[in-house]
């Protein structure tokens, strides 16, 4: 047990350092998506009131963010956390203009997306679910790649003629002297 404490303490910085580094970009992309959406910018920094504040604006429910701590039932609570986590992320992507793929990006890496999201002058904030976006579905589409897969038709060619070697030739073909003189 106290090399478990001891291993606990001497490794314990680290990890909170990159926890640190990872809230702090996190708290970075909210004030800038917070300015967006009209709020002040300072509350990306706040604990909890940031997914408060998100959740108001992007599903018009504040109280959902609490369905994350369904993650300290055991086994079937990290389920439903990525599911719940996975639903603010598709309602962040409505309300903020982009395609409904980026909700697995704010699932799994929250703060990169929070960032692209804030600092982008491409995305602006629609309102809940997107109500606000007015622009057309061409408008939408301009914003995502999309990839079409076309079927074609394969073309036939007729088959080459196979060279035969000259000892197969028949006698009956006529051979070819490109080197004969032509003036007669």
């Amino acid at each position: 047990m106290d090399s478990l404490l001891t291993y606990a303490q001497e490794n314990g910085s680290a990890t909170s350092g990159s926890s640190g580094i990872w809230y702090i970009i996190m708290a970075v992309g909210l004030w800038k998506m917070f300015e967006k959406a009209g709020e002040q910018g300072w509350i990306g920094f706040v604990p909890f009131y940031n997914q408060y504040k998100l959740c108001e604006k992007v599903m018009n429910n504040p109280w959902y963010w609490l369905r994350l701590f369904v993650v300290i039932v055991p086994i079937v609570g990290w389920f439903m956390y990525f599911y719940f986590a996975y639903q603010m992320g598709k309602a962040t992507a409505k309300a903020y203009g982009q395609p409904e793929t980026w909700a697995w990006g704010y699932t799994f890496l929250a703060p990169v997306f929070y960032c692209i999201t804030g600092f982008s002058n491409q995305y602006s904030y629609f309102g809940p679910y997107g109500e606000g976006d007015r622009r057309t579905g061409e408008a939408r589409q301009a914003k995502t790649v999309d990839f079409d897969v076309v079927r074609q038709e394969p073309v036939v060619e007729k088959a080459a003629e196979k060279a035969e070697p000259a000892a197969a030739k028949k006698e009956s073909e006529v051979e070819f002297d490109f080197n004969q003189d032509i003036t007669e």
